[in-house]
């Protein structure tokens, strides 16, 4: 599913109060022709934090990469979740 950053966030913040770790955030831009991701603008969970279960701490990290996504001009977020 492809969201806007604001519900991309949204969805970070409830997967916190889930437990739910967020894996990966591929950022692009949505054209008329559907999505077109940016390979260089791809955001991955912090492994260390995965092994500690510290998911808030992982989750917030997440919240801020799609801000600063945003301020660069990426429109559309795809979220990976690992359980």
């Amino acid at each position: 599913m492809k969201l806007t950053a604001k519900a991309a966030k949204e969805v970070c913040a409830e997967a916190t109060t889930r437990n739910v770790f967020i894996g990966r955030i591929e950022a692009g831009h949505w054209l008329n022709s559907g999505f077109r991701p940016d390979g260089n603008a791809t955001w991955d969970a912090k492994s260390e934090l995965e092994s500690a279960g510290r998911f808030q701490q992982n989750n917030q990290l997440a919240i801020k990469n799609i801000a600063d996504d945003k301020r660069e001009g990426y429109n559309t977020f795809i979220i990976t979740t690992v359980r």
